[in-house]
């Protein structure tokens, strides 16, 4: 489980099964973030209406994030041979399903009912680097929703 850890010296620690895998600073996240996975510095931006991730030191775009419905909260993923659909289920959409090429491999969702740190939960053989891009497009869906709720 990836789970959005409690803030510590401005920065928030991601968590993969408990273990520090990321660091992320929380005013950066919604647009773009630069992590470190296995030793590998991975960059996650705009690419226009999209978001990609992609290795630091690569300009190839290793995944890509496209939101193919204006009014639909869910994005598709695709890269490395995958694709994934990631968006909002049930009437207050708290939870979202994730699909990998068409099978539900698990669910994004808060740490608590009281909570809004995103955890995913996901089989393990999704690759670290695509559950950390996954989060990061749970926690944009959740952003966008609650600013449409809140202009609501």
């Amino acid at each position: 489980m990836l789970e959005w850890g409690a803030k510590k010296g401005g920065v928030v620690p991601i968590l993969l099964d408990g273990e520090q895998v990321a660091t992320v600073d929380p005013e950066f996240w919604r647009e773009g973030a630069e992590l470190v996975i296995a030793d590998q510095t991975w960059r996650f931006e705009r690419d226009g209406r999209d978001r990609i991730a992609r290795l630091a030191r690569n300009p190839k775009v290793a995944l890509r994030a496209t939101k193919p419905k204006v009014w639909r909260d869910g994005w598709v993923v695709t890269g490395e041979g995958v694709t994934y659909d990631i968006g909002s289920e049930g009437f207050f959409g708290r939870t979202q399903r994730v699909l990998r090429d068409g099978r539900r491999v698990g669910t994004a969702h808060t740490a608590g009912a009281w909570s809004s740190r995103p955890v995913l939960d996901v089989d393990p053989s999704v690759p670290p680097a695509h559950q950390l891009f996954l989060l990061w497009i749970s926690h944009i869906i959740r952003k966008r929703n609650a600013a449409a709720g809140a202009a609501g």
